[in-house]
């Protein structure tokens, strides 16, 4: 009786197969299959992947350089297993690869893992399923239940991920981090919005289910601040994210 634990023929030829195609240097031909035929496997293969992720990643990209970037893309390729088949979800496969601390591959700046998921979150949003929720016009007030837009993600970054660049790589984090809303709204556009810490507080009393007028007594609380004061600024706030989609009334 064979092995049952021993791969069958087929199997074999598939995962030699693969693995020649994530990195051609370092895996042997699949024996039986013509060398020409596997390098043209092997590059739309990897041209495919690589002008996906530089069309999500293109700052990053532009950072890294081509030498460092491609040797990242072939690492990622040899070494990372995905657990989508979905094309669309490589990018967030790739977010993985560079966020796993065990990871060997070519070194990256310390912001890397947080530009690239400020880059991605814009594909993310694209793609994300309408939102189960009504959008309107009308001001809200003090009274009003509100809830947080599926499509509003609330991000806070140590890095300043808007200003990185080539000629913008900071080494260490800066003391303030940045607070960023991204939201795609009722007509379909993703944008980011610049918010601060409180307001990203303000959101998450929000999500949490509070009513309006104890989210701002929450927020006048933990400022110390007049209450009245807190009201007033912090349903400015909130009536301009209202307008904006990022916050909708409940129910």
């Amino acid at each position: 009786m064979p092995d049952a634990a021993a791969p069958l023929p087929f199997q074999t030829l598939q995962r030699n197969f693969a693995a020649y195609i994530r990195h051609p240097d370092r895996n042997a031909l699949p024996v039986g299959v013509e060398e020409r035929r596997m390098r043209i496997y092997a590059r739309l293969f990897y041209n495919n992947i690589e002008s996906f992720l530089t069309n999500t990643f293109r700052v990053f990209r532009e950072i890294c350089g081509d030498e460092r970037w491609h040797a990242l893309v072939r690492d990622f390729l040899h070494r990372h297993r995905a657990d989508s088949p979905y094309f669309y979800c490589i990018p967030e496969e790739f977010l993985e690869y560079l966020g796993n601390p065990h990871r060997t591959g070519p070194p990256v700046q310390p912001f890397a893992l947080e530009l690239c998921h400020y880059e991605w979150v814009r594909l993310a949003l694209d793609l994300a399923a309408d939102a189960d929720c009504t959008f309107d016009d009308d001001p809200v007030g003090v009274d009003d239940a509100l809830a947080l837009s599926p499509l509003a993600w609330p991000l806070r970054y140590a890095y300043p991920v808007r200003r990185l660049g080539p000629s913008c790589q900071p080494a260490e984090p800066p003391a303030e981090p940045t607070c960023l809303i991204a939201c795609r709204d009722r007509r379909d556009r993703v944008r980011f919005i610049a918010a601060n810490a409180v307001t990203l507080r303000l959101l998450q009393f929000v999500a949490e289910g509070r009513d309006t007028r104890r989210c701002l007594a929450a927020i006048a609380a933990e400022l110390d601040a007049p209450p009245a004061r807190i009201e007033r600024t912090g349903l400015a706030t909130l009536n301009r994210l209202h307008r904006s989609d990022v916050v909708v009334r409940a129910g």
